[in-house]
């Protein structure tokens, strides 16, 4: 006994494309920081770190109950303490 398979069809429907300002718009979405506004203006900062500072930050990182990258732990630790400083 064999299996009746139809035929695929074309696809006929368009795809449309975001516009460059809509993928721009879903990135920066992404971008909120600690409190969920996002920032037009950024600046790079170098960071130098002792090696066993970082190991520290990195097992606390790592010890997260959700997984958080490394940059966005080290933005909500600078919050955190300037929140307390009252700056």
């Amino acid at each position: 006994m064999s299996t009746v398979i139809r035929k695929p069809r074309p696809l006929t429907s368009k795809v449309s494309h975001p516009s460059e300002a809509e993928i721009q718009a879903v990135i920066h979405k992404g971008l909120s920081g600690p409190s969920g506004q996002t920032n037009e203006e950024e600046a790079q900062v170098k960071l130098r770190l002792p090696v066993t500072l970082l190991r520290r930050i990195d097992a606390a990182v790592k010890a997260q109950p959700i997984k958080t990258p490394r940059h966005r732990w080290l933005i909500e630790a600078i919050v955190e303490k300037l929140s307390r400083e009252s700056l």
